[in-house]
């Protein structure tokens, strides 16, 4: 974001304050409280707490933060441009950084499954169709060029004599230019050029100080007798970090229950036969779908990237693997289903954390997904090395001042 976009994102916001408060004040306005925003919502109350305090530490990524507003001023009426613009201006204000672009962010498709086909089937078909197109195009571009010869040759005898012409004109101009630096004398500088160099020479002459903290003479003799005594910086004010302390915990306990008696089960409009079909017995096969409302949800799949996903309304997403980890926000809207059986999410907060099959719940730790002051997801063993990458060097830092 440059300094003109944030300007003109200043003077939208300022006359209202930041996201917060501007939330806060259109839900007064609709007479609604926090609980019952959070009622229509299914976004928990400590979250809509989060957002009208402007607390980011304690919400998740951007994705999730522009889900959360998208769902809160869509309750209230209130245009979601003009929320997406106080809410990019509070997070440069209050982080120090413009909105990430959430290009790692997608929102996914309609519910409705393309035929699945066999690898082979799709590679054959695939592999045709390009062939096709190939020779289609070719054959096109064959016909096009007969017609654009003439033109083509007409347009390089005029370009010759143009780039001839600018070539012939340069060099007199520079013999003309140099003839009248000549005949002048010595440039003269204006006295705030004469300035800027003065302040660029005393930067280059300051004395230096080395990693032992010895400090070297200046190299001009007329600032010699000038004894510089900077101010000492701490160690953590120069060593910016990007993994900052963070408290994880081992996962305990049952994550989630199956109901092999739910009605879901047998519903073909929440559970879509083709993705009944689509199990395999030999992987973990989870299906989310969006019933009352959008999800905000981050994965991993085996040792696949993790991925940042907005499951719309009505919308869904169905992932197989030998092992998979899944954060989700706004759980209550979803029917999640486990080995075609729906499954129960217990929580109060809005947020779970998920992990298939049950018996690798010991290997992880929580948050699955810690972000970094980037904005970028980790796994928490990830994150836990870094972390302690920094803590080392920060350290090493203290012990050489």
């Amino acid at each position: 974001m440059d300094k003109q976009q944030t300007s003109e994102l200043g003077t939208g916001a300022s006359s209202v304050g930041l996201l917060g408060e501007f939330l806060k004040q259109r839900r007064i306005d609709k007479n609604y409280t926090l609980e019952k925003l959070s009622q229509k919502t299914k976004i928990s109350v400590n979250i809509l707490k989060a957002l009208e305090c402007n607390d980011y530490d304690h919400l998740p990524s951007a994705a999730y933060i522009k889900g959360f507003v998208t769902s809160y001023v869509k309750v209230l009426g209130v245009p979601l441009d003009e929320a997406i613009i106080k809410m990019e201006y509070t997070y440069l204000n209050v982080l120090g950084k413009p909105f990430p672009a959430l290009n790692h962010t997608k929102s996914m498709p309609s519910p409705t499954p393309a035929p699945i086909r066999p690898v082979r089937d799709m590679q054959d078909s695939d592999e045709s169709s390009a062939a096709q197109s190939m020779i289609e195009s070719g054959d096109s571009f064959i016909e096009s060029t007969k017609s654009l010869m003439p033109i083509v040759i007409f347009a390089a005898i005029i370009l010759l004599f143009v780039g001839g012409y600018k070539l012939i004109s340069s060099v007199v101009e520079g013999e003309v230019t140099d003839q009248k630096a000549k005949d002048l004398g010595p440039k003269i500088e204006s006295s705030s050029a004469l300035v800027k160099q003065t302040e660029s020479a005393k930067s280059v002459e300051a004395p230096a100080t080395t990693e032992t903290g010895v400090t070297t003479a200046p190299t001009n003799a007329s600032e010699a007798s000038v004894d510089p005594k900077p101010e000492e910086m701490k160690p953590d004010q120069e060593f910016q970090r990007n993994f900052p302390a963070v408290e994880f915990k081992k996962l305990r306990g049952k994550l989630f229950s199956v109901r092999m008696d739910a009605p879901e089960n047998l519903d073909e409009n929440i559970l879509p036969k083709q993705i009944k079909d689509s199990m395999n017995s030999d992987l973990q096969n989870i299906y989310i779908r969006a019933i009352e409302g959008n999800t905000w949800l981050s994965y991993k799949v085996d040792n696949g990237p993790i991925q940042s996903v907005i499951i719309n309304k009505d919308n869904d997403l169905f992932l197989q693997g030998a092992e998979i980890r899944i954060f989700l926000g706004n759980v209550n809207v979803t029917k999640i289903f486990y080995n075609n059986y729906l499954i129960e999410t217990p929580t109060k907060t809005g947020v779970k954390s998920l992990v298939f099959p049950e018996e690798s719940n010991s290997k992880f730790q929580l948050p699955l997904f810690p972000k970094a002051k980037d904005d970028i997801l980790y796994t928490s063993d990830e994150y836990i090395k870094r972390m302690k990458m920094e803590e080392d060097e920060l350290e090493k830092r203290k012990e050489n001042l």
